[in-house]
């Protein structure tokens, strides 16, 4: 069985971060080669992590939602926010150059990095 992460809305992304403790949304566009690049990546973490019903993993198409993208702030992507308990989540990025709390992750990289960032929140 193939494992997709789920295309949703801002509706979609609201009830899934009111019942999930900690949510990945992988704000993209279709013309954005790292966008696409990072799908298979994101999917392969969704089905790690499909037995664990505290995390899930969601795409929202920015060029569909920019008002959406807009009012997060998403000035580049790929840009993956991450929210825990229903808010945007307070971490260290373990790719970023400094030591600065954040709630989104940006560009290209690993699975490692998203690991990391779980192991790190839950």
């Amino acid at each position: 069985m193939v494992i997709m992460v789920k295309d949703v809305g801002p509706k979609e992304i609201e009830e899934t971060i009111g019942k999930t403790r900690l949510v990945f949304v992988d704000c993209w566009a279709p013309w954005c080669g790292p966008c696409r690049a990072l799908a298979p990546i994101l999917e392969e973490l969704e089905k790690e992590y499909e037995d664990d019903p505290d995390i899930e993993f969601l795409k929202l198409n920015t060029e569909d939602h920019r008002e959406y993208a807009v009012d997060k702030r998403i000035t580049a992507i790929p840009c993956v926010l991450v929210f825990l308990d229903g808010n945007p989540a307070s971490f260290v990025d373990p790719a970023g150059k400094k030591e600065e709390k954040t709630d989104r992750l940006i560009g290209l990289s690993g699975p490692e990095r998203y690991k990391k960032v779980i192991t790190d929140l839950l």
